[in-house]
């Protein structure tokens, strides 16, 4: 794909537009979320007429924190999001690749236009690789196909900023740290990545890249394919 990189700039729509298409998030993890699609969703909730989290993992120890997020998350975008959870324990993705991929199309409407945003294929995490390659099988179905940035991620080359404001940003970081990292099941069994410099990541991104663009706060994507 050419190296052209878009920026977004825009406020939280608030009007839903006329489009009948699906907006797909597909993560490996709960709390992937929260770090990686936020400022997507802030930006272009109001382009779809629904919207779809799949999340192929559970873990008794963060289901409950995720869905008091995910009503947090509603709130703010004034909307109803469906949640649906494949059942998986955490790293067991791979082992339980064709399963996974089978529920997760079981999940999605081939008769309508949808959109997917889900882990990219340079992440270092087996769980978020085997979500991005069952993802990926149904590539040419999609509308737009667009990859994020995770904490896991090696090399990430972003072609989509999606700008954030404070506020936002906060609400972000307020998100992630309702976890308990003391019960990851990491082997470090810290939060490392989301103390606040790092969850911020993304914007370090936006500064090596752009000279007369300042922006504090952001994500990063990776747009694949967009049909406008």
């Amino acid at each position: 794909m050419a190296k052209t990189c878009f920026i977004d700039y825009g406020t939280m729509h608030t009007t839903l537009a006329n489009n009948k298409k699906e907006l797909v998030f597909f993560a490996a993890h709960l709390d992937d979320f929260e770090f990686s699609c936020l400022a997507y969703l802030f930006r272009r909730h109001s382009y779809y007429e629904s919207i779809k989290i799949i999340i192929a993992s559970e873990w008794e120890l963060k289901k409950d924190v995720w869905r008091n997020n995910l009503k947090t998350i509603e709130s703010i975008i004034s909307r109803k999001i469906e949640y649906i959870n494949l059942g998986f324990a955490q790293r067991t993705l791979t082992k339980n690749f064709e399963e996974v991929k089978d529920k997760f199309y079981n999940n999605i409407n081939f008769d309508s236009d949808f959109d997917i945003v889900t882990h990219d294929i340079q992440d270092a995490h087996s769980d978020h690789l085997s979500v991005n390659k069952a993802a990926y099988g149904i590539f040419k179905y999609s509308k737009n196909f667009i990859t994020m940035y995770s904490p896991s991620s090696v090399n990430f080359k972003p072609n989509y900023y999606v700008k954030m404001t404070e506020e936002e940003f906060e609400t972000k970081h307020t998100l992630l740290t309702k976890y308990d990292f003391s019960k990851e099941q990491s082997f470090s069994k810290k939060g490392t990545y989301f103390r606040k410099q790092y969850t911020n990541i993304h914007s370090f991104y936006a500064t090596e890249n752009f000279i007369n663009c300042d922006m504090d706060y952001c994500e990063v994507y990776k747009i694949h394919k967009w049909i406008g």
